[in-house]
């Protein structure tokens, strides 16, 4: 377990001192058509969502932790992202505090903008876009996740969300 202290950096676009890379994690996993594809020099996110086949996603999660430890960001408020492009889009954030691939995801809802603040404490706890209950362990943080989805929660559909291309480029994660 790595202790993380306010203002350190999680991840950063072709830095050897982040935590883990991105990797996709589309709609195809459900049987969807939606592609995208994450930069990890760049951090520029890009892709095609489409509701073909009932699918609506696209995300990209990050790859297991160095050295395959978990962050104890008990002593953060959260997750400060920079960010550039999203055309004013409502993107989701997911943090991960359990290795189960289809566990709690603790999630918020944000407008793309240059910075993004996500407070733990207003994260929804999750499982496949469904609001459940949970208990968040800041101790324990095993992962991160982006996604740009048609859906809120709990079956409300996202009022910022267009079917076609998008573009995100992630500059900056941090804990704040």
């Amino acid at each position: 377990m790595i202790l993380l202290k306010t203002g350190e950096m999680l991840w950063a676009p072709s830095s050897p001192q982040s935590f883990f890379r991105f990797a996709p994690l589309d709609d195809v996993v459900m049987g969807g058509a939606s592609s995208s594809t994450i930069d990890n020099n760049t951090g520029m996110w890009t892709g095609t969502v489409t509701d073909a086949n009932n699918g609506g996603f696209a995300g990209i999660r990050t790859t297991p932790f160095r050295n395959g430890l978990s962050l104890d960001m008990s002593g953060c408020t959260g997750v400060e992202l920079r960010l550039r492009k999203g055309d004013g889009r409502r993107f989701k954030f997911v943090v991960r505090d359990s290795t189960d691939f289809n566990g709690i995801c603790w999630t918020s809802e944000f407008d793309a903008k240059a910075v993004v603040r996500i407070p733990f404490a207003k994260q929804t706890p999750t499982i496949f876009a469904n609001a459940v209950e949970g208990n968040f362990d800041d101790e324990n943080i095993v992962g991160f996740q982006l996604a740009y989805s048609k859906f809120e929660y709990d079956g409300k559909l996202n009022k910022k969300f267009k079917l076609g291309e998008f573009a995100l480029q992630v500059l900056e994660l941090k804990a704040y």
